[in-house]
């Protein structure tokens, strides 16, 4: 079919990042993997490998989007060759082809490259099946192994695509050369909510901003196991996911009696401590001790809570180590404050975490925390006395309670 509504455009492109995107375009379509595929592995967005070669589009491919590609690809080099010229001049012609579909003819039309290079590429439909001559398998084996893998507690820990491909491809039955078209068919199948089973979440990223897929912890609370147990049960909740969230949406504000086991039900209200203590006594009663109760110390600043910004620059302070409990399970955060806190982004400001006990929330936290301020004081030469940062310190509270008041 004839293209429709031909124009031409004259942009630019980092000539390097350009040359990668055209490198792995040609790797990916000789193997036989679609762009969808390659996005739904790199974890970002399913449709980054499909802008990334849209030369009217800005979108890279990162050095760490490109090592997930040569893993995924195999491949022990995996950058284009080093180029003299930082940008190419780039005659675009697009088109709309049969089925709607957008065409590129791409020309590369620098003065000092002769003769000119020109490149062209459709559109891809994302449930493309490109042939390739990898190793395949079938929809129903991958599967089988998949549910062997949610079986064995695989998936309580986080995983990246990257990580399960790795999984199949270390395993006698699939082999390194194993092709994931199935295994992305599987953890779609295995997320949705209308027409699949959905077992698995994928609501977090990695620190690279890299997808997780992860079995959610939950359990049924048993009424005959404890104090706590009982409580949730009477109030109607019946889920560690139904208590969890129902902590969760209690406002953020100190309870009068923080040693008192039943507090948040009494106030109906609590703190990240006993509102994780709370969650870590439930799973205690319920023999699920694999749910670790955090302290940990992090940089609370004006990027992670705005509500302080304003307060710390007066006094001239970056941040201020603040002590956080949370929950941990596996190698991820689970985070129940309800102040809107992102657990990724989180992660990345802790200075230093131990595991503690319920217990271990009132007088224990507090001289952990004050005798880490000292030390901190003592090391960045900070000018204040403790009993002075302490003081700004609980005005940071302050303003983060009044904001969720």
């Amino acid at each position: 079919m004839a293209a429709k509504r031909k124009k031409i455009v004259y942009t630019t492109f980092p000539a390097f990042s350009f040359d990668k995107v055209m490198f792995f375009h040609k790797i990916r379509t000789e193997k036989g993997y679609s762009a969808f595929e390659c996005s739904f592995m790199i974890g970002k967005n399913n449709f980054l490998i499909r802008d990334a070669e849209n030369p009217l589009k800005k979108t890279l491919i990162d050095a760490e989007d490109s090592l997930v590609l040569a893993k995924l690809f195999r491949l022990e080099r995996y950058n284009p060759p080093c180029n003299p010229i930082d940008y190419y001049k780039l005659d675009v012609t697009f088109s709309i082809v049969e089925r709607k579909k957008m065409q590129w003819e791409i020309v590369i039309a620098n003065d000092e490259i002769k003769p000119l290079r020109a490149l062209k590429i459709i559109e891809e439909d994302k449930e493309i099946e490109l042939p390739t001559s990898s190793f395949l398998s079938t929809y129903d084996a991958v599967q089988e192994y998949f549910k062997k893998l949610v079986a064995e507690g695989y998936f309580n820990s986080a995983r990246t695509a990257l990580d399960i491909l790795n999984k199949y491809r270390e395993s006698v039955e699939f082999g390194p050369d194993f092709h994931p078209r199935y295994l992305i068919k599987n953890i779609r199948y295995y997320l949705n909510k209308k027409s699949g089973e959905p077992i698995l979440f994928d609501r977090r990223t990695n620190q690279f901003s890299r997808r997780l897929y992860f079995k959610p912890f939950n359990f049924e609370i048993l009424s005959s196991n404890g104090l706590i147990s009982k409580t949730f049960l009477s109030a109607g909740i019946n889920t560690f996911q139904e208590a969890s969230n129902w902590v969760s949406n209690l406002p953020y504000r100190r309870n009068h009696d923080k040693e008192n086991e039943l507090a948040l039900f009494k106030d109906l209200c609590g703190t990240c401590s006993t509102k994780h203590a709370l969650l870590k006594r439930l799973a205690d009663e319920n023999g699920k001790h694999g749910l670790k109760l955090i302290l940990g110390l992090f940089k609370m600043g004006g990027n992670n809570t705005p509500a302080i910004k304003e307060l710390l620059q007066e006094h001239d302070l970056p941040y201020i180590p603040e002590a956080h409990n949370y929950l941990r399970v596996s190698n991820y955060i689970m985070d129940f404050t309800g102040i809107g806190i992102n657990e990724t982004k989180f992660e990345l400001d802790i200075l230093k975490e131990i595991e503690i006990q319920a217990d271990q929330i009132t007088d224990f936290k507090v001289q952990y925390h004050r005798e880490y301020l000292a030390q901190w004081i003592e090391d960045y030469k900070i000018p204040y006395s403790l009993d002075e940062l302490w003081s700004i310190r609980e005005e940071c509270i302050g303003l983060i309670g009044n904001v969720k008041q």
